[in-house]
């Protein structure tokens, strides 16, 4: 993810704890920037909804750095390409938990937008609340508002943990990019 950063000039970066008051941080910069660089407002629109999704995960599905503390250490940048912006998130997972994200990663890959429209729907009809506060359907809103354009990589740290990488790109039309 350092490469990242240095392959590409980056809107907004961060590298370290993760809090609610820390996130908030995060969008508040990136918001302005984004607004400074006259995006569509559709587009200025999804990528701050992806954003906060994305940004939430890392702290709600992170490794917390001491046990109930509600704080997890990670990584994330923002950056504009030629046809839009790339999100890019890094953490911690418990290994255990790997199962159930590549179920959801398999999820995802596997349906279309209408199947994930769906999928989404039913989710929020049937889909219980989890210990980590989230309704299961974080993953399926990133990826429709992307248009399934997500990448995943998962790199084993140690017995315990692994390291989870969210590339998520959010195009948009090339005639209202704007510099």
């Amino acid at each position: 993810m350092f490469e990242t950063m240095k392959q590409h000039k980056a809107m907004v970066t961060y590298h370290g704890e993760f809090t609610f008051e820390s996130i908030n941080n995060i969008l508040l910069y990136a918001r302005r920037d984004i607004q400074m660089r006259n995006v569509q407002k559709r587009t200025s629109r999804k990528v701050y909804a992806i954003l906060v999704e994305a940004l939430e995960n890392i702290l709600r599905h992170g490794v917390e750095k001491e046990y109930n503390t509600r704080t997890t250490d990670g990584v994330f940048i923002l950056y504009k390409t030629e046809q839009g912006f790339t999100i890019k998130t890094g953490n911690l997972i418990r290994n255990e938990d790997i199962s159930k994200l590549k179920a959801e990663i398999k999820l995802v890959s596997e349906k279309n937008i209408t199947q994930l429209k769906e999928a989404y729907r039913e989710q929020l009809r049937n889909g219980a609340i989890s210990n980590k506060g989230g309704a299961g359907i974080g993953l399926i809103d990133m990826a429709i508002k992307a248009n399934k354009d997500l990448t995943f990589n998962l790199f084993e740290t140690d017995p315990d943990t692994s390291f989870f990488e969210l590339t998520i790109n959010i195009h948009q039309e090339e005639d209202t990019i704007a510099a």
